[in-house]
């Protein structure tokens, strides 16, 4: 039984509609034309790649991009959850910026501060992907006290070369945003400082820089003494210099996709490695207490039996742990039966990873890492190879 029904246009628009349903059941992929029902629980996704509007190269069948921001102006402005569009103009943003239902939004295109400052009535939005080469971040600052504001949990700059940091720290005040992306766009010390404004909420940042431009380790290095994750990787104060080299090493293309190693990550829909019991498997919080006072490092693996990428990780670490024989011990914690674990770390999700030597954290990873990844950590942490 329909919950309720969304009126398009009879002619439609152009782009990709498809319902799902929250906590299960197949994406329907469906023309966004005329009425479109929903049962309870579906939600729509809709996706548009207007890269060939108005006649250009690429993307899909030439169509007016003012005609398709006058047909998202007049839809429903509980219409979508999400919306991607590339190719979006400041016509499009200002449209799609009346859809009050959406968490999530990416937009790509040649926009400008313009557009991203209509963008202030989305109380529930709480990721927001921002790419174009003529936005400054002005938009950003206009969105201050906003309800945008006050939801916005990620921010994803991309590609913003024009992009001015000082308008980052307008934002300085969003009660929950945790995690900020830069991707390829200049990161420098003034980048920096407007992140640092944003703590101590902020939680993560993941930076890389264009291609061709080398990540300055005393940027990482600043951001990762600040207590920051930074492309996945933390480490305590004292050890920042060390691991600025990792985070810079995780943002580089071929270590993202492990190519020179084996498909760890499954993308290629292998299955999953068997896990070996190379790692010792913890319950109780003493008997880590009893491992981590002793002489060798402990390399923790914070995992889940629902959790996919772990299944990938965990024989990684067992043959990283293997390798280094007696100096390393290597120790697998289920946080759905040790449910202290994920309080005691500061872990919101898994896998995560943490090296620590006599009960003090020397670096954490989260995520999947490839095992020369791994290998390259723990000898930047001193746990070498046999």
């Amino acid at each position: 039984m329909s919950a309720r029904v969304i009126e398009f246009p009879e002619q439609g628009i152009p782009g990709t509609l498809v319902r799902y349903t929250e906590g299960g059941g197949e994406p329907v992929e469906l023309a966004a034309c005329g009425p479109v029902a929903l049962s309870s629980g579906s939600r729509l996704v809709y996706v548009l790649d207007a890269t060939g509007a108005d006649g250009g190269e690429g993307g899909e069948d030439a169509f007016d991009a003012d005609a398709v921001a006058t047909a998202l102006a007049q839809l429903p402005s509980d219409a979508f959850v999400v919306a991607d569009l590339a190719g979006a103009t400041d016509a499009m943003v200002r449209a799609i910026a009346g859809q009050r239902a959406l968490r999530t939004l990416v937009l790509a295109g040649d926009f400008t501060d313009e557009g991203v400052a209509a963008l202030g009535g989305m109380p529930e939005l709480t990721d927001l992907v921002l790419e174009s080469p003529r936005f400054t971040g002005a938009g950003l600052a206009a969105l201050t006290g906003s309800e945008t504001a006050a939801s916005l949990d990620s921010l994803v700059l991309s590609e913003a070369t024009a992009f001015r940091p000082e308008h980052l720290r307008a934002l300085a005040k969003t009660p929950h945003l945790t995690s900020l992306t830069f991707d390829g766009m200049p990161v420098g010390h003034d980048l920096a400082g407007a992140v640092l404004a944003h703590l101590p909420r902020l939680a993560e940042v993941s930076v890389a820089e264009r291609p061709g431009h080398a990540l300055d380790p005393a940027v990482l290095e600043r951001l990762l003494a600040a207590g920051l994750c930074v492309n996945g990787i933390s480490a305590p104060p004292e050890n920042a210099a060390l691991f600025a080299g990792a985070a810079a090493e995780a943002a580089t293309p071929s270590s993202a996709a492990g190519q020179d190693d084996e498909d760890e990550d499954g993308e290629d829909g292998e299955e999953a490695p068997e896990e070996r019991g190379v790692l010792r498997e913890v319950v109780a919080e003493d008997e880590l207490e009893r491992l981590l006072a002793g002489p060798v490092p402990v390399l923790v693996d914070l995992t889940a039996p629902w959790c996919g990428p772990c299944a990938f990780l965990t024989p990684v670490l067992e043959d990283a742990v293997e390798a280094r024989g007696a100096a390393l011990t290597g120790v697998k914690v289920d946080v759905d039966r040790a449910a202290w674990a994920q309080e005691r770390f500061g872990v919101l999700g898994v896998p995560t990873v943490l090296l620590l030597r006599e009960g003090r954290e020397v670096f954490r990873f989260s995520g999947v890492a490839t095992r020369r990844q791994i290998d390259g950590w723990l000898a930047t942490a001193g746990v070498a190879a046999r």
